[in-house]
């Protein structure tokens, strides 16, 4: 310690005294700091997800600044070597009481980033709750749920606790309805398959999935290949096996039916169809638009990266005896073009997040409002 001191006293002004090693050293720290802050700059530039570094480098610049005061502020030996023992007392106080939790949740946030089951814009269903994954962070995973509230489960839990993912390649989308013995199953089969269809389902099939004491449980089921849409599709087979089985002449009347009115025996609780002009409307997309805004541009940014690292690759790889080179210029020009929209799509997620810094905000100041602020108009959320 003394012999770094007399080295940098050496190097020291004259003219700044005792607090010339100080000086020194904070100047030093302060250089490294921007050439730092420069480098992940130009990574950020290049597509590079730098958050969890730069997080990490602060705290160690923090850390090291704070030790570093310590030891070049002019005060006495013993003095400076009681403030260095009480530091790294408090530091290893808070080491060994976050230990279980903090240093927990740090080491599944690891190890789910090495199995990497998920990534942002994934379906993940977690304790009977889907949602999309719109952040994956060193001791939390966010996403959203189906009422798009941002729903924050530590890391520790999913590595207890077992939680489904649905793949971004696509997913089998079902649903259940139970008929009763009435009705001829083969009858009941077809409906459901033509409701699949119409769903605009793939490979579509029927299970019964059980023989209860008043009706029997059937599946329909589908393959869909965007599974971003899977709320809406959930939504639109549903609708299409209604359809189905009331244009068959099926009644949904199961498990128990009782109505205490005389009604004709041909009488059918089918609702009358009415007639309309104009075909439905497309709205596949946009209940996910809605409810996972935050996760649909999380995801966007993650594919962008990995599109613009596959490009770095094609550029930095050497050429293939025997294959033709990859035009250079052309994967220049699409990496450009790649990067524009990847700032693009961080800086919809910084409005995103600022969105949920501003209503707080506003939460926060509508509880410090006087009593008559109930008879002021509502002020607009910008």
């Amino acid at each position: 310690m003394d012999d770094a001191l007399d080295a940098v006293v050496s190097v020291a002004p004259n003219w700044l005294g005792q607090w010339g090693p100080f000086a020194v050293v904070m100047g030093l720290l302060f250089a490294v700091w921007l050439f730092t802050r420069k480098v992940f700059a130009v990574q950020k530039s290049h597509g590079a997800d730098t958050r969890y570094r730069e997080q990490g480098t602060r705290l160690a610049f923090r850390l090291s600044g704070l030790l570093l005061a310590i030891s070049t502020i002019p005060m006495n030996g013993e003095l400076r070597g009681q403030l260095l023992s009480l530091v790294g007392l408090l530091m290893s106080a808070a080491i060994a009481l976050s230990s279980t939790s903090v240093m927990g949740n740090l080491m599944a946030g690891f190890m789910l980033r090495t199995v990497n089951s998920f990534r942002a814009g994934d379906y993940i269903e977690f304790r009977g709750e889907l949602g999309r994954v719109s952040q994956r962070g060193l001791l939390h995973v966010e996403f959203q749920n189906e009422t798009s509230e941002l729903v924050t489960v530590p890391n520790l839990l999913l590595v207890q606790e077992p939680y489904n993912v649905v793949r971004a390649s696509g997913t089998v989308v079902s649903a259940e309805v139970s008929l009763g013995y009435d009705v001829d199953r083969r009858d009941i089969e077809t409906a459901l398959l033509s409701a699949i269809e119409a769903a605009e389902l793939e490979n579509g099939f029927v299970q019964i999935r059980n023989l209860g004491d008043f009706s029997v449980n059937y599946r329909a089921s589908g393959w869909l290949k965007e599974a971003a849409l899977l709320v809406s599709a959930r939504s639109r087979l549903r609708g299409k096996i209604l359809d189905a089985l009331h244009d068959a002449g099926i009644e949904i009347v199961s498990p128990n039916f009782m109505n205490q009115r005389p009604l004709p025996a041909d009488l059918k609780f089918i609702p009358k169809r009415k007639v309309t002009r104009q075909p439905d409307e497309d709205r596949s997309g946009h209940a996910e638009e809605i409810l996972f805004s935050k996760a649909e541009v999380a995801s966007a940014v993650e594919q962008l990266q990995g599109k613009i690292k596959k490009l770095k690759d094609q550029l930095n790889a050497e050429p293939v005896e025997g294959e033709e080179a990859p035009d250079r210029d052309e994967l220049k020009t699409a990496l450009g073009l790649l990067t524009e929209e990847l700032e693009q799509a961080r800086e919809l997620a910084k409005a995103e997040v600022a969105r949920d810094k501003g209503s707080h905000e506003e939460e926060d100041e509508s509880t410090d409002e006087p009593a008559g602020a109930e008879d002021q108009p509502p002020k607009l959320k910008t």
